[in-house]
């Protein structure tokens, strides 16, 4: 008789995948990773990867029949996407430097303050075979090792692209600590073997939330902030095909890089003149500023505010305002510059 198990026993971990010693796109059975970026993401929840959008079927019933044999189903399994989906409650800093270093891509030095200008979202290459930089990410689930040999089919998600990351803090969410989710996709088959792997220890070094956030300034006005969310939208398409499998032929990133989100404000005299920064359009960007001043901030030199709705509850008026980052009036400015140390 099988065995029970829950999902509780199940475990991540994401790596960036060493593109010099396993080039994108190989399905080499050894998940090679960065040294020391093996680390586990400790969720209360693991999502499965989804499979679905990489298994097509078509089927046509034949004369003479009003039932389909089961020739009749042809089956393709490999030109699609697979994906993931994550939210994780932050608590490491190195994992968390990994995540925006795999929405930026291109070796963006995520360690330090670094910079996301219009050259930093331009020219990624990400073809098939590919045996330089280390932008795209192996997420390895875990199977238990007990109470029986459901081990032997750990799930490894390799190549993968992170399409986007949304940040989040929102002082009635876990005592206002940093949540980072978005989702990686994959042109290629997962491979489903017992990897033999572990992951890393992720040390709690990084548990800043909203109450840390000492500054917090909208068009240089200091707010009283319920909860601020931004999201680094950089989405991949796969190229093609490449083999006999209709695996992907590495991928392109040629749509709008964006940056978009929204704070939730006290609505006071300063705050209502956002409604006129909305209503001016052209010309009237302003800088959103949220962190501790030091080694945690969010800069975003000059946002367009994209709506301004009150919330009209009776323990206090907040209002949505929902924002979109742009290089501003010089195509050298940065979209934004981002501090996680």
């Amino acid at each position: 008789m099988s065995k029970n198990f829950s999902g509780k026993q199940y475990q991540c971990v994401v790596g960036l995948q060493d593109l010099s010693v396993v080039t994108l796109g190989s399905a080499t059975t050894t998940n090679v990773l960065t040294a020391s970026n093996n680390l586990f993401m400790e969720m209360p929840t693991i999502n499965p990867i989804n499979f679905d959008g990489m298994i097509t079927q078509s089927g046509t019933l034949k004369s003479g029949k009003r039932a389909l044999t089961d020739e009749d189903l042809v089956q393709q399994y490999g030109y699609g996407e697979v994906t993931w989906d994550f939210d994780y409650l932050v608590k490491n800093e190195l994992l968390m430097q990994n995540l925006l270093k795999l929405v930026v891509g291109k070796n963006i030095d995520s360690t330090a303050s670094f910079n996301i200008t219009d050259a930093a979202t331009k020219d990624e290459d990400l073809s098939h075979g590919l045996n330089a930089n280390d932008t795209v990410a192996n997420i390895l689930l875990l199977a238990p090792t007990g109470p029986d040999t459901v081990d032997a089919n750990d799930h490894r998600m390799h190549s993968a692209v992170l399409q986007n990351l949304t940040i989040s803090m929102d002082m009635t969410v876990d005592s206002g600590r940093m949540h980072m989710s978005g989702q990686f996709m994959s042109g290629y088959k997962p491979v489903i073997a017992d990897s033999g792997l572990t992951g890393a220890t992720t040390a709690s070094d990084f548990e800043k939330g909203l109450f840390e956030c000492g500054t917090r300034t909208m068009g240089g006005h200091a707010v009283t902030m319920r909860s601020f969310t931004m999201t680094i939208s950089n989405p991949a398409s796969r190229v093609g095909h490449q083999g006999i499998a209709g695996e992907t032929d590495g991928y392109v990133r040629g749509t709008e890089f964006e940056i978009t989100g929204s704070a939730s404000v006290k609505l006071d005299v300063l705050t209502y003149t956002f409604l006129t920064d909305w209503q001016g359009g052209a010309g009237s960007s302003q800088a959103i500023v949220v962190g501790d001043g030091a080694n945690f901030s969010i800069t975003i030199p000059a946002a367009r505010y994209t709506g301004f709705t009150p919330d009209m509850a009776d323990e206090g008026i907040f209002i949505d305002v929902p924002f979109k980052a742009t290089l501003g009036a010089d195509a050298a400015s940065n979209l934004a510059t981002i501090v996680m140390t």
